[in-house]
């Protein structure tokens, strides 16, 4: 009924039937990662639940934002206490309300009658008729003379499971009756052998009550509808905020003299970052929060808002380099700054990381300074969330494989050699994918290991690199010029194999420049692949793939590519 009633109202909507052996944690999983889903505007758990599940606990872990049967403690606690602004009401007791209304019954001021206190009908609606303005009594299974306090409502909600429980002569002449109860009983006329009936006896109380609604037909349609318009509330809501985003600055304080950059950072106390990302837009599913003050944000993001037109752009250079700095980040953050806390314009700061050599050189930082900082400037010019250690693995990875490379091919015959590079599992051989790329570049086009001739096998286990063209270096992130030019391979067990190479500061590996142009995991593969690290000794190209590392050094920076997110000292949005 409620798919049907979905469509017909065009609103998407999908039944997610999972097996009844589910954990409690794997549904809950489950819950949560539709959380965490921007295309999903409502969540209803379907109840009963399988044995050994807490009912509770699951319905709970809905958002309030997507429970849209109003059952959470959020919405419930809401709706319970005397102005309360739940953001759904229950489905059930909304529909009442909405037949009270609509049948121009009176309510303020009413004696209401509720028979009944579950957490689906019976309690919430007394709630919600209470805020009404009217008088309201919940009576239950243990509740005595039923009867008698029954006859003193004007308004009766029955909603207590039993099958035609309220007699006729049990109602007040004119009464108005709802009937929330859906009861199965034997009836040998019907060809199921049975007929459905509600909590009050319709026969006799119809020829009492002034309005009373039919089982069936009565508040059902109306539960399904409220459900959809929760829905449909929802998602309008969820746009609303979006169009709605506002900044929240922080209160600056400026004082004279100015006091140094790190005592202006440290007398600031930033927002959670979690706060930072609510007032951007940013989804919780979206965030990946390192500490209170700083974040990665997934790139899933880009999908969900590409159909939002982009932003402007404003470059801030310059050409005047100092061992101080230029005063770059400076602006930039100033800049934003105003836009953001003082104009209330949506600006971010995007800017580069940090690296050591500068933070513990005579610059000192690269944070920004005097009130144009991002805070804390010790976690951002310290490690951050770790990028540059990985373009640091990535690259000296690279290095390794290529001297590992040049060692076994000057070591071993093509046949051993071969076999090193494909070695059989189990007695079988299968070419990796990255494998595949060198010999469509070769122009080989098998695919069992073993159908090679050996010309193929020679071509293909052979890079013959010329050490002379390497040149990829290695990198460290600290100022040590005492390995900017250093004799590599001087171990006994590298059988005199030594070339002179150095290491460059991880910032300025090319790493680093293709994390900055990739737009997304696929292109960074594509482009890690295809760097050309030296030349074999014919004068051919040798990249990143042919020496098999395109796909773990991708690995190493999976999450390097994540944008961190971050805030200046005003509160305003840094993305680096």
């Amino acid at each position: 009924m409620k798919l049907k009633a979905a469509v017909e109202a065009n609103i998407t909507c999908e039944l997610k039937s999972l097996p009844e052996d589910i954990s409690e944690v794997e549904l809950i999983q489950h819950v949560k990662a539709l959380n965490d889903d921007p295309a999903v505007h409502g969540i209803l758990v379907q109840l009963p639940l399988p044995k050994g599940i807490n009912e509770a606990a699951v319905t709970e872990s809905v958002i309030p934002e997507k429970d849209v049967d109003g059952f959470g403690t959020v919405n419930i606690g809401e709706l319970a206490k005397r102005g309360g602004n739940p953001l759904f009401v229950p489905c059930t007791p909304k529909g009442i309300l909405v037949l009270l209304k609509e049948s121009k019954v009176e309510i303020a001021g009413k004696t209401v009658v509720v028979l009944g206190r579950s957490d689906i009908v019976g309690s919430p609606v007394s709630y919600l008729l209470k805020s009404e303005d009217a008088t309201v009594t919940v009576v239950h299974s243990k509740t005595r003379n039923i009867p008698e306090i029954v006859k003193t409502a004007d308004i009766v909600i029955a909603a207590i499971g039993q099958p035609e429980f309220v007699k006729g002569d049990w109602l007040k002449p004119g009464a108005v009756v709802i009937d929330v109860g859906t009861n199965y009983i034997s009836d040998e006329t019907k060809k199921s052998g049975q007929r459905l009936v509600g909590d009050v006896e319709f026969s006799t109380a119809s020829e009492v009550a002034s309005k009373i609604t039919p089982v069936p037909g009565g508040v059902g349609p109306m539960t399904v509808a409220m459900l959809l318009e929760n829905v449909y509330s929802s998602a309008k809501r969820f746009y609303e905020l979006e169009s709605k985003r506002g900044i929240n600055p922080l209160p600056l304080k400026v004082l004279t003299p100015v006091p140094s950059d790190f005592a202006i950072s440290r007398a600031q106390k930033p927002k959670h970052i979690s706060q930072v990302a609510s007032e951007i837009g940013i989804l919780s599913g979206e965030l990946e929060q390192y500490g209170a003050h700083k974040a990665k944000v997934q790139l899933s993001i880009l999908d969900r808002l590409k159909h939002r037109q982009n932003g402007k752009y404003v470059l801030v250079t310059g050409i005047t380099p100092t061992p101080l700095g230029e005063g770059k980040s400076t602006t930039t953050v100033g800049l934003v700054q105003a836009l953001g806390a003082h104009l209330n314009k949506m600006a971010f700061a995007n800017v580069r990381q940090p690296s050591m050599g500068p933070t513990f050189g005579i610059k000192g930082g690269a944070a920004g300074g005097g009130y144009s900082q991002v805070i804390p400037m010790d976690e951002f010019n310290m490690h951050l969330t770790g990028d540059i250690h990985a373009i640091g693995a990535a690259t000296n990875l690279l290095a390794a494989a290529i001297d590992t490379r040049i060692f076994h091919e000057n070591s071993q015959k093509d046949g051993p050699l071969y076999r090193r590079l494909v070695p059989a599992k189990k007695g079988v051989r299968k070419f990796s994918p990255v494998m595949f790329r060198r010999l469509k570049k070769l122009g080989i086009d098998k695919t069992n290991p073993d159908d090679l001739t050996k010309e193929e096998i020679a071509k293909f286990a052979r890079l013959d690199i010329d050490p002379e063209t390497i040149t990829w270096r290695r990198v460290v992130d600290c100022n040590d010029r005492h390995l900017r030019g250093i004799t590599i391979g001087q171990a006994p067990t590298e059988k005199g194999q030594t070339r002179e190479t150095g290491f460059d500061i991880t910032v300025a590996s090319e790493c680093m420049a293709i994390l900055a142009l990739s737009n997304s995991l696929e292109d960074m593969r594509e482009r890690l692949g295809r760097m050309v690290v030296a030349s074999s000794r014919s004068g051919e190209p040798v990249t990143c793939d042919d020496i098999g590392c395109g796909g773990a050094l991708t690995a190493l920076l999976k999450d390097a590519i994540k944008p961190n997110l971050m805030q200046t000292l005003e509160g305003t949005y840094w993305l680096l």
